[in-house]
């Protein structure tokens, strides 16, 4: 006999007002049916690995679970503008002054966040590193990108005044390891800032509960990470880390980020709009490689499930949040 669907809501806190009168507005007129060590651009690096019908990274293949191809890049061009927005139109928060010489972006991705930097302090060295030559090749002449695995040695000739990373969710494997790295390759007196997320789904009100499919996926999603022997939820221990690396002067901020345009306060709404376009983008990505290659599921299966998650996702009554972690600290002045 099989037992009754668990409709408990999950935990909830107060928090973010729900628009009693959200219905369609222009900010949904996106979301219709989307389903839409350091080494040189070699050829072995440019031949990808292939999925499912997605394309996955070469150089280190199977240690990045999500794909690099064109959607991927629209993805992580839409999360970008989503946390300039959530974060007030700051590029960072960590108070490095108005000269930085040198700046890290690790697991920079399609590299915008650095070209905003290299716009925002001319004089300044960025230097962005990923696992996939995804770049683009026009940008601001003090900027450069580099092929690599942050979770090897690092090499770097000179240490940085800032280092910054964000999106490392589902990526590391050792971030204690990562984190020290940081602190060696960062000035006495340099910041490092830190993004990431914690991908347990939530609702203010109870209106979020087990039984729901983008809730079952999400779990299914951390356990699989877990198999993996990476980290899907670094976000609440962030703070941690640098504490236990040796920063100082550590600041936490934690960004509650609403999926869809039920939140009553206009910037969380428009937040909330493109949090769920990056959603909609997405998922398949984070999913796909998961759902097949740790629990045994079939593409056909995994794209039947995600058709209800994205149903869950677009569902106005479904009032839908998670945690983005901020944190920056100080490598100490006599270090």
């Amino acid at each position: 006999m099989s037992s009754a669907p668990d409709n408990t809501p999950l935990p909830t806190q107060a928090g973010i007002d729900v628009d009693e009168d959200d219905g369609p507005s222009d900010l949904d007129s996106a979301f219709g049916d989307t389903s839409s060590t350091t080494a040189s651009l070699t050829s072995s690096i440019l031949k990808y690995q292939y999925e499912n019908g997605r394309r996955y990274h070469a150089y280190r293949a199977g240690s990045y679970l999500m794909p690099n191809d064109e959607q991927a890049s629209e993805h992580l061009d839409i999360c970008h503008r989503m946390m300039t927005l959530a974060s007030d139109d700051k590029l960072h928060f960590a108070p490095i002054g108005k000269d930085p010489q040198r700046i890290l972006d690790i697991g920079t991705g399609t590299g915008l966040w650095a070209i905003d930097m290299a716009d925002l302090y001319p004089s300044a060295e960025v230097v962005g590193n990923d696992l996939s030559p995804i770049q683009p090749s026009m940008v601001p002449p003090n900027v450069k990108f580099e092929i690599d695995d942050v979770e090897a040695d690092w090499s770097y000739s000179a240490p940085f005044d800032f280092i910054h990373s964000r999106y490392m969710a589902m990526s590391i494997q050792d971030w204690p390891r990562l984190v020290g790295q940081m602190y060696s390759n960062v000035k006495p007196g340099g910041w490092v800032e830190l993004y990431d997320c914690d991908l347990e789904y939530r609702s203010f009100d109870g209106s979020l509960t087990k039984e729901h499919a983008i809730y079952k996926n999400e779990e299914l999603v951390i356990s699989g990470t877990l198999k993996h022997g990476r980290e899907p939820c670094p976000g609440p221990k962030l703070k941690s880390w640098m504490k236990n690396a040796g920063f100082v002067n550590i600041t936490e901020k934690i960004i509650p980020l609403p999926l869809g345009t039920w939140p009553k306060n206009p910037k969380l709404k428009e937040v909330g709009a493109w949090n769920l376009l990056q959603f909609m983008e997405g998922v398949e990505g984070w999913s796909m490689a998961v759902l097949t290659r740790f629990h045994g599921w079939t593409p056909e299966e995994a794209q039947i499930a995600l058709a209800q998650v994205r149903a869950d996702a677009k569902n106005r009554s479904i009032h839908l949040y998670f945690d983005m972690y901020l944190v920056y600290g100080q490598r100490p002045e006599e270090s």
